[in-house]
């Protein structure tokens, strides 16, 4: 009788049961570790992305920092004196190298390492497991 053919047959051996299943639950640990690194490289990637985003946003805070201290400074110099000039200029950049790294920081959580996916389809799997009579 073909396998899975529900006839008047008799029921298949515990022992291929057991076997069946043993491999049925390797193969569902083999699926949910393969997603799992799937999901965690591609938060990995998030990441290295945030990290690169945070350097850049100091390198041009600092590279503006420098340039505009001096041109801004120099303009400014025209009409107030040459201390309130460069403290204005350099404000602003403090201030916007700041908002730009405070951007990139904001993606630093450990929520963006968490992975949600992998962790839903464990949870989904012992509910089904449970669930079977």
């Amino acid at each position: 009788m073909p396998k899975g053919d529900l006839g008047g047959g008799a029921p298949p051996p515990l022992s291929e049961i057991a076997g069946g299943l043993a491999g049925d639950i390797q193969d569902l640990v083999r699926g949910e570790l393969s997603l799992a690194r799937v999901e965690l490289d591609r938060k990995l990637h998030e990441v290295i992305v945030a990290a690169v985003s945070l350097v850049g946003g100091a390198l041009v805070a600092f590279a503006g920092l420098v340039v505009l201290l001096e041109g801004g400074a120099a303009v400014l110099a025209f009409w107030l004196p040459g201390w309130a000039a460069l403290l204005i200029v350099g404000a602003v950049i403090v201030a916007v190298g700041g908002s730009i790294a405070r951007v990139a920081l904001s993606r630093f959580t450990l929520k963006t390492l968490t992975p949600d996916r992998t962790i839903a389809s464990v949870q989904k799997d012992a509910r089904m497991i449970k669930d079977r009579p």
